[in-house]
């Protein structure tokens, strides 16, 4: 897609039966086609082609966490299982490697079908959840067939400006429940001079990964399988119509659930993003390398880029992305 998209307000986007306002369903929708890429819809050829202009040295960090990273992971999922296969028996010197993964014990890309309306069982643009189980529709190689994810990132580093504005002070828990409101998002924006533009994928430091590397065995079992506790975003009306404001064709996080999780029973922001507007959420990105890059050359926008694994019908991927600056 190319043309430049034009957003109503909040209030005044078509009602959607059944769904509270603000839903997009249809809103992508050409020539009766069902659309299946919600706000990737934003990266248009002119977003990607002036997304380049943030490179400006040359440095590129890639910001996939190691897949075996997390071992003891919850709501009944495995670890990853690596097998390094030796070709003697074969016939060859050599080796190849056998892997076993769920797509969410590391970082990863949510699809538009991992994560449904909760009480009315559908996905983005109404896709049922037999629909969403037994057929392709709306997998993630829909993004590899449009050429994966290309823009402009920005990082808001929440971390270090909670820090910086708390000198002396241990931040909240990567494994509390606690609830970042724009209000703080908009803080770390104007400190960093980080200006928000359509399209962006947004991306939030709030220290899950750095808390991971330093915690001993018991506390990561703790954080990560006996409890569900995760920091991230406030889910409430304010953090949603902040985000539509933006216009982010994706966001991702360094957490396990992007926004602060358990959330409410009023809001839920994985439904907000996932299926109201199609919205692909990171999760577990590994941050510490950007947000040191970042701070050394005082500037938080970069070119972005991903491409998620080519599975037909896909739920899940690791992002395989780099920020290149």
């Amino acid at each position: 897609m190319s043309k430049k998209i034009i957003f109503p307000a909040f209030d005044d986007l078509p009602a959607v039966v059944g769904q509270p306002q603000g839903c997009l369903w249809g809103f992508f929708d050409n020539d009766g086609e069902k659309d299946e890429l919600g706000t990737l819809n934003l990266l248009t050829n002119e977003i990607v082609k002036k997304a380049p202009e943030e490179i400006q040295i040359g440095k590129h960090i890639q910001l996939d966490w190691p897949l075996n990273n997390i071992e003891f992971p919850g709501f009944g999922r495995i670890p990853c299982q690596h097998n390094i296969k030796d070709l003697g028996p074969e016939g060859f010197i050599g080796h190849d490697d056998e892997l076993y993964i769920n797509t969410q014990t590391s970082s990863q890309w949510d699809g538009l079908k991992h994560f449904g309306l909760q009480k009315d069982g559908m996905y983005y643009n109404g896709l049922q959840h037999e629909n969403a189980t037994n057929t392709g529709i709306m997998g993630t190689h829909k993004w590899c067939d449009r050429g994966g994810i290309i823009g402009r990132g920005i990082l808001v580093d929440w971390l270090s400006w909670w820090e910086n504005s708390h000198p002396g002070q241990d931040p909240p828990s990567a494994i509390s429940s606690h609830p970042v409101p724009v209000s703080e998002v908009e803080e770390v924006l104007k400190a960093q001079r980080t200006e928000c533009r359509p399209g962006d994928i947004f991306i939030m430091r709030t220290g899950f990964v750095r808390w991971h590397n330093a915690a001993n065995v018991a506390t990561r079992k703790l954080g990560t399988y006996d409890q569900h506790h995760m920091i991230g975003l406030a889910n409430n009306e304010e953090t949603v119509r902040w985000l539509y404001s933006k216009h982010f064709s994706a966001v991702a996080g360094d957490t396990m659930g992007f926004e602060a999780w358990p959330y409410p029973k009023d809001c839920c922001l994985h439904e907000w993003l996932l299926c109201h507007w199609g919205t692909p959420i990171g999760e577990l990105w590994d941050l510490e390398a950007l947000s040191e890059e970042c701070k050394s050359q005082q500037r938080w926008s970069f070119f972005f880029s991903s491409a998620p694994l080519r599975v037909q019908g896909g739920i899940a991927s690791p992002p395989n992305a780099l920020a290149v600056f």
